[in-house]
């Protein structure tokens, strides 16, 4: 199945890393799906996406909002063939200072959102006997920096949650049923605004033909992997990927 033909779901799709994902997609002809919380961002990443973006707003934490996620997209397209899970926020700040509910917060969205995104889709590729589950992961996962307790947790759960979910799929059955994750690397988005290129830092766009590469995997391909720029990240390429 050529990336034309594909119906991609897209979290987090009106900014960022999400947003220039969502233009790539729809720039080589697929059919985009982008849910956000904010449906003003939606509608303006839509305006870019050529031949436009199904948008649906809602909150990844919210059972009732990704339900109608799946079915508006399943209503307009009858299948979904990629979903990226990638909405996510950072809350930095000490631990101890912060108060506890913004602090699991972002557990709830960049880990909690995604299990329950894709809770509701992998069914659903499953019936087709097709599906791309790609989790957005972080670097930060194996950081000890300060500030960062909640996003770092919760990135590091990616890992695990992206790890086991695979395994849970039989690959005799469902050879066409790939869930990876990709490390996009320091990118220049609402949560880090103050950075340049000239530093080391990413446009969001160069992490879309890394995307595709994960994608484009055949049947049969790697699942339960990290990648980082198209190829697996070397900390968990000795014991982990047995599948």
């Amino acid at each position: 199945m050529s990336i034309a033909e594909k119906i991609v779901v897209i979290t987090g799709a009106g900014s960022g890393i999400g947003e220039a994902l969502a233009i790539g997609f729809a720039t080589d002809g697929a059919s985009v799906v982008g849910f956000g919380r904010r449906e003003a961002s939606l509608k303006s990443a839509a305006k870019k996406c050529p031949g436009g973006m199904v948008t649906v707003s809602g909150d990844v934490t919210s059972e009732e909002d990704v339900d109608r996620l799946v079915a508006t997209t399943m209503d307009r397209f009858g299948r979904i063939d990629v979903l990226i899970n990638n909405a996510g926020i950072h809350g930095g700040g000490n631990f101890i200072d912060k108060n506890f509910k913004d602090w699991a917060k972002v557990i709830e969205i960049n880990l909690i959102g995604l299990a329950l995104c894709t809770h509701r889709i992998l069914p659903k590729m499953m019936e087709s006997g097709y599906g791309r589950i790609i989790n957005v992961r972080s670097r930060a996962a194996e950081s000890v920096a300060p500030r960062t307790t909640a996003y770092s947790s919760s990135k590091a759960g990616v890992t695990t949650f992206t790890k086991t979910i695979a395994r849970e799929i039989d690959r005799e059955k469902y050879p066409d049923i790939l869930i990876n994750a990709i490390i996009p690397g320091q990118c220049i988005t609402e949560m880090a605004p103050n950075h340049t290129v000239e530093e080391g830092w990413r446009e969001p766009d160069f992490v879309y033909p890394h995307t595709r590469f994960v994608v484009d995997q055949p049947s049969g391909g790697p699942s339960g992997r990290i990648f980082f720029d198209s190829e697996d990240y070397s900390i968990y390429t000795q014991r982990f990927n047995e599948l």
